[in-house]
């Protein structure tokens, strides 16, 4: 076997390796199916040269010349398109490199390459063989053949050029080495394959020998730099899932989170419709009985009138009776006492029922608009005697109005409120107490304090205080569900609720809110 063979052969077979390696995962990315051509067009390529190093002869030098020189061809077609793959200009065709566009660049150089492939085989314009050789070497180049040198070395300046521009062009550091480490590849393979002759004398078996161990390099070099960028869009693709999942989980918790506000909101919105409904219920209810109450009230206070001047007159007419019943004078004033006495408790009785009808009617309101201008204090007096029952004898109630004229509110909620309020501190208070209910008007925003001297509540308990379904056992806070209602109510007056306490010294609840909705 011809020694300069040898390099020839083992670029072929590495070659086609990387081919078939590169071309199983074409897949992955168009690059890796461009690069397998490429490698494909240098195997057969060397395996053509290994053929005429091995079995070429004096007697056949005009067919094995011409056919390598065809086929050698391939290779510039080859590399081409990997050169524009790798820069990314298969996808730009209409940018320019050096004033010239990149796609008639390309359709230029094919069919020059196209042509020197016909040339080659069936005319002397490439190659001049004469006809009596003395070696399978002995041949000169033809006109087209000298130019190619040029032409070449202008073809690669292009493509060089497109590889500067796409590195200046490109922000991501993995992308930049991938193009530096093609470049190196390009620049070892001009080294070893063609400025050796430059430097050194060699013969013309050595020169081929060498180029295509310049070439296989080259390869190598092309395929290390194809699967580093690869492994390195592999991590870039890796973290760049990592920041989406992330990304995605805390959208995720953001939503999570607004879901959970959403269906609290839902929650006190539902809570505080149920209490509305059945305040409204209750409402109906009292307006009912109200009315029903009202017509025999008014009937006896009726024919209380009419029996009073019966028994008025009875007692007259008694008065001037015959003295022969003198003796049953006694007995008889006994029982005009019991009548009168009777008839003033019934008159006391119906005007405390009146009085009890009267305030359900105002703690109700539903004969009024949802929003009108009412009299706070008028509303906080009918709750007072709503709960009246609760207010045992040894608490005591302040009340200190201040001068607050009537303003716009939603008068049957805010005694929902203060109904709320005053209960609690009912509650609270134990062993004998005072509340004390004090009305200020400031900057025209409305004071409400309701202090009681009761048990207090927790520092820790505060927070948690108009929370639905806060509860504490055997503590001051028992109407939890109906705190966190008056502060949904005191937040559509577009007000607030201010608390203070001091366990053992009593709490103050103070409700403040505009004078106009």
């Amino acid at each position: 076997m011809n020694i300069y063979s040898v390099p020839i052969l083992i670029s072929g077979i590495l070659c086609t390796m990387l081919s078939v390696i590169t071309w199983m995962f074409r897949r992955r990315e168009n690059i890796n199916r461009v690069f397998s051509l490429f490698t494909l067009a240098l195997a057969i390529d060397s395996f053509t040269y290994f053929a005429w190093f091995q079995y070429g002869s004096i007697e056949h030098i005009n067919t094995w010349l011409r056919t390598t020189f065809a086929v050698g061809f391939i290779v510039p077609f080859g590399l081409l398109l990997f050169f524009f793959a790798f820069t990314g200009y298969d996808k730009k065709m209409g940018d320019k490199v050096l004033g010239i566009k990149v796609k008639h660049f390309r359709i230029t150089t094919f069919l020059l390459f196209f042509i020197c492939m016909l040339l080659a085989p069936f005319t002397n314009l490439i190659l001049k063989i004469p006809e009596t050789p003395k070696d399978v070497w002995d041949y000169n180049l033809g006109p087209v053949g000298l130019s190619m040198f040029l032409l070449f070395a202008g073809i690669f300046i292009y493509l060089l050029a497109m590889v500067f521009k796409s590195y200046r062009m490109t922000e991501s550091k993995p992308h930049k080495r991938f193009i530096f480490l093609l470049a190196l590849g390009t620049g070892v393979w001009i080294v070893i394959g063609y400025l050796e002759v430059i430097v050194f004398t060699l013969s013309n078996e050595a020169t081929q020998s060498a180029g295509y161990i310049g070439s296989t390099i080259m390869a190598i070099f092309y395929f290390v730099a194809i699967v580093n960028h690869q492994s390195d869009k592999v991590n870039e693709l890796n973290l760049n899932l990592e920041r989406k999942v992330d990304d995605r989980t805390r959208e995720l918790k953001q939503k999570n989170t607004e879901l959970e506000d959403t269906l609290f909101k839902l929650k006190q919105m539902q809570k505080q419709v149920i209490v509305q409904e059945k305040m409204a219920s209750l409402g109906q209810l009292v307006a009912g009985l109200t009315h029903e109450i009202n017509t025999p009230i008014g009937a006896i206070r009726s024919m209380k009138n009419t029996q009073s001047k019966a028994v008025m007159k009875l007692q007259r007419a008694l008065e001037n009776i015959a003295s022969d019943t003198a003796g049953k004078d006694h007995e008889i004033r006994n029982v005009m006492e019991i009548i009168l006495k009777a008839d003033r408790l019934i008159d006391r009785g119906t005007e405390r029922l009146n009085e009890i009808m009267k305030n359900l009617k105002n703690f109700a309101r539903l004969d009024e608009a949802e929003t009108i201008r009412a009299d706070i204090h008028e509303g906080l007096d009918s709750v007072l005697a709503l709960v009246r029952h609760d207010l045992l004898t040894n608490i005591e109630v302040v009340r200190e109005y201040g001068e607050i004229p009537p303003f716009v509110c939603h008068p049957r909620k805010l005694n929902q409120v203060f109904l709320n309020i005053i209960r609690n501190a009912c509650q609270a208070i134990e062993d004998g107490g005072r509340i004390t209910i004090t009305t200020s008007l400031e900057d025209s925003m409305v004071h409400v304090a309701i202090r009681d001297t009761g048990k207090g509540i927790k520092p820790d308990d505060l927070k948690s205080l108009f929370d639905p379904g806060f509860t504490t056992k055997g503590s001051v806070v028992r109407a939890s569900l109906g705190l966190s209602i008056c502060y949904q109510i005191i937040q559509e007056h577009h007000g607030k609720i201010d608390v203070e306490s001091r366990p053992g010294e009593g709490s103050v609840f103070t409700v403040i809110m505009p004078t106009e909705l």
